[in-house]
C-alpha cells in the first residue's frame, strides 16, 4: 500500500480504531513473518514472535506518527525478539549463530539484507496475486509446491502445452516489475520456506 494513504490511518491508529490497525497488520504481518522465519528457520516460532511484536505495538499506539515509525518499531522488535529466543535455545545452523556472535555493526548488515528479502517476497507476492486465476494457480504449483508440468496438467484437467503457457505468460508478466535476478532469489527463499512447511 503507498506510504500517503497509509500515513492517513495515523489518526484513527492512535486513537485506537481496529480498522486502521487491522491495514497495518494486512501490509506488514507476511514480510516480517519471512524475515523472522529467515532468522529463526520456523515458521511457527517465527509467526508468534510477529503477533507478539504487533500486540507490543497496539499497547504504544499513541507513540507512532508515521506509517515508517511503525514499520522501523515492528522490525526492531521482531529482530530482538529473534535474537532473544536464539540465544536461549541450541542453535545449530551456520546462519544464526553468526547472527549471535557477530559484532553488532556486521550483524546489523545481515538483518537489513534478510530485512530486504522480505520485502522482496512480500512484493512478489503481490504481484503473483494480480495474476489471472488459472495462470496464478499453474504458477504456483511449478515455482512454490515444485510440481512437474504433467503432474499439473493431470491435475487441473488441461494440456502440457497450455500449462506451459500459462507459465510463461506468468514469468513474462512478473518480469515488468522485477529481474531475473529478484525472481531467482524469491524462488530459493520460498523454496526454503516451502520445505519448512511440508
Amino acid at each position: 500500500m503507498q506510504e500517503d494513504l497509509l500515513s492517513d490511518l495515523i489518526p484513527s491508529f492512535q486513537q485506537g480504531e481496529a480498522d486502521a490497525f487491522n491495514t497495518f497488520f494486512k501490509e506488514y504481518y507476511k514480510p516480517l513473518c519471512f524475515f523472522a522465519n529467515q532468522l529463526l528457520d520456523s515458521m511457527a516460532d517465527a509467526e508468534d514472535i510477529v503477533k507478539d511484536a504487533f500486540v507490543k505495538l497496539w499497547n504504544r499506539k499513541s507513540d507512532f506518527d508515521h506509517p515508517k515509525s511503525i514499520k522501523g518499531f515492528l522490525y526492531t522488535t521482531t529482530r530482538n525478539a529473534c535474537l532473544n529466543h536464539l540465544r536461549h535455545q541450541k542453535v545449530h545452523n551456520n546462519f544464526q549463530q553468526e547472527m549471535i556472535y557477530l559484532d553488532d555493526k556486521k550483524g546489523e548488515d545481515l538483518i537489513l539484507q534478510r530485512m530486504i528479502q522480505s520485502e522482496l517476497i512480500q512484493s512478489i507476492y503481490l504481484e503473483i496475486e494480480k495474476l489471472p486465476e488459472k495462470r496464478q494457480q499453474v504458477f504456483r504449483m511449478i515455482f512454490l509446491e515444485g510440481l512437474k508440468n504433467d503432474e499439473i496438467a493431470e491435475k487441473l484437467g488441461i494440456s502440457v502445452f497450455t500449462v506451459k503457457e500459462h507459465k510463461a505468460k506468468a514469468l513474462a508478466q512478473l518480469r515488468l516489475r522485477f529481474n531475473d535476478t529478484q525472481l531467482g532469489l524469491f524462488f530459493i527463499l520460498v523454496g526454503s520456506l516451502f520445505t519448512i512447511k511440508k
